[in-house]
């Protein structure tokens, strides 16, 4: 059916959706009708007998009467509407969304960083969400199910050791409470996941041959387990060098063993900003990052306050969100002002420019500070205090704003190390330092019960990644 004729079948259909007399004949003949078989003649027929300009609106008393509403509310229950205007082969395809693409062309590429005992991998994925996917699992195959092995573990312990009555239960009775608890969460989260991460989980699970449902389970934790951290911008006024730099500290729970496969993940997406997740093999979602403009991601748990939801985007797909389609500090905050977002958090996001933007937010509020606005932060459970030229938020609030105080103008990569053992809690697992103007980041994670921040750090250029290993 042509476009022109299918624009004039649709206005008929309608006129006859909205003519009360017109419908009530067809639902009384619908199943004779259906029999007959209709056909392109049928069609035409009922085109040419109707005539459109002599039917006049009802009015509302006589709508009310007909209760004609219940034939629009139920519109695809009426046989000769499915017949002309939802079996039509346009109008199907109008309706339906396409299938996903899941065709693999590009090849990924993976490499080690560092020195042996301080090692990180590097994978450099490019192309289709799907595509990206497959190549991290395909790479990282064994190290994928070792990731989603030690999360499971990790979870029933967290979820049964403070309940003495759920102590002696078998390990698979704990799974499947696991299990339930995820599935439940990740039903509240789904329908704000963006489309190309679900693209992306099935090509992880394609690639590693984890089934689909037990990484959804996985990329449900974080929202389910947020934690205190660490994390500062600091423009070049405060710096020794001249450079801008960010730290970030990730406090959390290492029962979960993802600190034992630390990686920098290297996205080239089809549209929008490469960036870097740096995070573990296995995970998708970002909870420290930069893009190749220069803009990377802090943040911190702030508890559990009232008004708390899982019905919204998780926290590490918004984040990685922010750094694929955000060029400044600015662009990345207005994402997450837009977003549908889910529990409390404390956001830190700076660019090479100096650009500073700090956010705490929640499913109902956001705040949002930038340098030398405000010096103190409105909170009813701490005193988040700011000094100037610079923001900052940490576990250990205090010690830090006392620490930073005296490293006013001397802030340097190796400052921010000393800063880092001075307020990373005992459960530091992973501490980055980003400079951000030459894209260059310091990394280091936590190995046994030793903090992150009290370990070596790996450096990498980002700037010298962006174009490695790019088929054309």
């Amino acid at each position: 059916m042509k476009k022109s004729s299918i624009h004039n079948w649709i206005l008929a259909v309608l006129a006859l959706t909205f003519c009360g007399a017109i419908l009530n004949s067809i639902r009384a003949n619908a199943d004779s009708v259906v029999r007959a078989d209709l056909n392109a003649r049928a069609v035409s027929s009922v085109a040419r007998d109707t005539n459109l300009a002599a039917i006049e609106a009802p009015t509302t008393q006589s709508l009310k009467n007909q209760h004609w509403w219940d034939s629009i509310i139920d519109v695809g229950r009426n046989p000769i509407i499915q017949h002309f205007f939802f079996d039509d082969s346009t109008v199907k395809n109008l309706l339906t969304d396409p299938p996903p693409n899941q065709t693999v062309t590009h090849s990924g590429h993976i490499e080690t960083i560092g020195i042996p005992g301080n090692q990180i991998t590097v994978l450099y994925l490019q192309g289709t969400p799907y595509e990206m996917g497959f190549q991290h699992g395909k790479l990282t195959r064994p190290q994928v199910w070792q990731t989603v092995e030690g999360v499971n573990r990790g979870m029933a312990w967290i979820l049964t050791h403070d309940t003495p009555s759920l102590h002696n239960l078998p390990y698979s009775t704990k799974e499947s409470l696991v299990n339930a608890v995820l599935d439940k969460a990740w039903a509240k989260m789904e329908p704000f996941v963006p489309q190309d991460k679900m693209e992306e989980l099935a090509g992880l699970a394609a690639g590693s041959g984890v089934p689909l449902k037990t990484l959804l389970r996985m990329h449900a934790v974080p929202d389910l387990s947020e934690t205190s951290c660490s994390g500062l911008v600091a423009p070049p006024s405060v710096t020794s060098d001249g450079h801008t730099y960010q730290l970030r500290l990730l406090d959390y729970e290492d029962t979960l063993g993802i600190q034992e496969r630390p990686s920098i993940i290297i996205y080239r997406p089809q549209q929008g900003n490469a960036y870097a997740n740096i995070g573990w093999i296995g995970f998708v979602g970002v909870v420290s990052g930069m893009n190749d403009k220069g803009v990377a991601v802090s943040e911190k748990g702030l508890g559990d306050p009232k008004g708390e939801t899982l019905s919204g985007i998780p926290m590490p797909f918004l984040l990685e969100q922010v750094l694929r389609y955000a060029n400044t500090a600015e662009e990345g905050t207005a994402l997450i002002r837009a977003a549908r977002r889910t529990n409390s958090y404390l956001y830190l996001i700076g660019d090479p420019k100096g650009g500073a933007v700090g956010m705490i937010t929640s499913a109902q509020n956001f705040y949002s500070w930038k340098p030398n606005q405000v010096k103190h932060i409105p909170r009813p459970d701490r005193d988040y205090f700011q000094i100037p030229n610079l923001i900052f938020a940490s576990h250990y609030h205090e010690t830090m704003g006392k620490s930073l105080e005296g490293m006013r103008g001397k802030i340097d990569e190796q400052t921010l190390q000393v800063l880092s053992r001075q307020v990373a809690m005992p459960s530091n697992i992973h501490a980055v330092i980003y400079r951000l103007d030459e894209g260059r980041i310091w990394v280091s994670n936590r190995v046994g019960s030793t903090r992150a921040a009290d370990r070596p750090y790996v450096t990498f250029s980002l700037k010298d990644a962006w174009k490695k290993y790019l088929d054309r």
